[in-house]
């Protein structure tokens, strides 16, 4: 009896210590560096190119022409782009903005039912894949310049449409923006625990969704995956940015952004979360295999020649290749690392792993 006492106290002590091992770590420096020094810039920087798409959009709504297309057409590659940044920031005042602002592939058989009614409301759930970044792929780039224009300047239907959307992008990252630059950064950065409410929990869960996504949207399913079950059916059509042919570029930005926040940037990361430097992955640090992962799945994305959608008919292999890599890469940020940290990962994808 005396054994069996012994022991559960002895499993108490451990647990204890533990908790006290997880909870010795100040996460305060962490959260100062990368809400003041990477989120913040990041939105910065996203709001100033939404702004620039803005103001393109209007121009050329004035008066269509083919420069005044590939001016357009500059901005929006820029917005995108500045977009992959803050898409895993997914989380109070960004809630549901990958969703809102980022669905694909776009619906053109909606898209077109839109202009053609000139009757929509772009808030609702039913428009979710006819605006955003995914709508305007398709509206610029699914004709050559020349018929565009063409669209364009026969339609007002068309430019109001393409203004709403754009209006819509600027808005939100405008608001998102301007809620991280006023209060939320010191609540981010002031939110040190571990629970749920806690702001490494909320980015841990943020963060492991988004790569989710990414393993998902931005290559398995076109590759016919379903969770990790494979149809064989090959869709480049679902691929983000199919229009512009810009899927790989848009993928590495947003590989690069998540490496950057892993390593803090210049300053504290979640490589020097104690924590995750002391774990083991196969006899490697599990800091270091998680930033080398980060590079594996970069290098595997540069790796395909061309655009995903030629690639997907012409070099499968090494598509299969990246999206092995970037499932990899999913299995450690959203077990290893938030084990290692002691976070909770509590949304639900249904994807199988």
């Amino acid at each position: 009896m005396n054994k069996n006492l012994n022991a559960i106290v002895l499993l108490l002590i451990f647990v204890s210590s533990c908790k006290e091992k997880k909870a010795d770590f100040d996460r305060g420096p962490l959260l100062e560096n990368i809400g003041k020094n990477i989120i913040l810039p990041s939105y910065q920087d996203a709001n100033q190119k939404a702004l620039a798409l803005k103001a393109a959009a209007n121009d050329f709504k004035a008066s269509p022409d083919v420069t005044k297309l590939q001016v357009l057409k500059a901005a929006f590659r820029d917005a995108h782009l500045a977009w992959q940044t803050v898409e895993v920031y997914d989380f109070a005042k960004g809630a549901s903005q990958a969703a809102s602002l980022n669905t694909f592939p776009a619906d053109s058989s909606v898209i077109n039912a839109n202009i053609l009614s000139g009757s929509y409301d772009l808030q609702t759930a039913a428009n979710l894949s006819a605006k955003g970044f995914a709508a305007l792929d398709f509206l610029l780039y699914s004709k050559n310049e020349a018929n565009t224009v063409a669209f364009f300047s026969a339609s007002a239907n068309a430019k109001t449409y393409l203004q709403d959307i754009v209006n819509d992008i600027s808005t939100n990252i405008s608001a998102t923006y301007s809620d991280w630059n006023s209060s939320y950064t010191n609540t981010f950065t002031s939110s040190k625990g571990l629970d749920l409410g806690g702001s490494v929990s909320i980015l841990c869960n943020s963060w492991s969704q988004m790569t989710e996504r990414s393993r998902r949207e931005r290559v398995g399913n076109s590759l016919g995956y379903f969770g990790f079950i494979s149809s064989g059916v090959i869709a480049p059509q679902l691929l983000e940015g199919f229009y512009a042919a810009n899927s790989k570029e848009l993928l590495i930005a947003n590989l690069q952004a998540g490496k950057n926040l892993f390593l803090g940037g210049s300053g504290t990361g979640f490589d020097d979360y104690p924590q995750v430097q002391q774990a083991s992955y196969q006899g490697v640090p599990l800091s270091d295999e998680i930033s080398a992962q980060f590079d594996r799945c970069i290098a595997a994305a540069q790796a395909v020649s061309g655009d995903f959608a030629t690639a997907l008919a012409n070099n499968k292999s090494k598509m299969e290749t990246l999206f092995l890599e970037l499932k990899k890469l999913s299995v450690l940020i959203k077990v290893d690392m938030a084990s290692a940290i002691g976070v909770t990962i509590n949304y639900t994808d249904n994807d199988g792993d």
